[in-house]
């Protein structure tokens, strides 16, 4: 086999792996990274072997991300329970595809995973939804 090749199935297995993991989660942890770093290993030059620095380079990039990301779910949910009580503006798509916007007070925060949502006069509305926010409640 060429290594142009072998280039090709490393690069087409490396792509098929990602898109199979970020479809489930939209993130890769350290599975995928082991995962990927086995692949990669499988299918390298033996005249042209990979620096075991670089994996290190990689794994330390890996490690950076995963806890980017812890923080970034952290501001969220802060933010998301300084939203408890107060009235929110949020875009929502009905069945047909439209997208209108509803006004409702935050009753609770759900967190699932890296997600999290309010519960809004008793609908879940992802927190990425809000366009704006009220400081007190509504009267109805």
């Amino acid at each position: 086999m060429s290594t142009s090749a072998i280039s090709s199935l490393t690069s087409g297995t490396a792509a098929t792996a990602t898109t199979s993991s970020t479809t489930a989660n939209s993130s890769l942890d350290f599975e995928d990274f082991i995962n990927l770093l086995a692949t990669e290993l499988q299918y390298q030059d033996p005249t042209d072997p990979v620096s075991s620095t670089e994996y290190v380079s990689q794994m330390a990039s890996l490690s950076s991300l995963s806890q980017i990301q812890n923080i970034y779910t952290a501001v969220n949910n802060v933010e998301a329970f300084n939203m408890i009580g107060k009235s929110v503006t949020y875009q929502t798509t009905d069945s047909s595809g439209n997208t209108a916007q509803a006004t409702g007070t935050v009753d609770s925060v759900i967190m699932s995973g890296s997600s999290t949502y309010l519960s809004v006069g008793g609908t879940i509305v992802d927190l990425g939804s809000v366009v704006s926010v009220a400081s007190g409640t509504t009267s109805a």
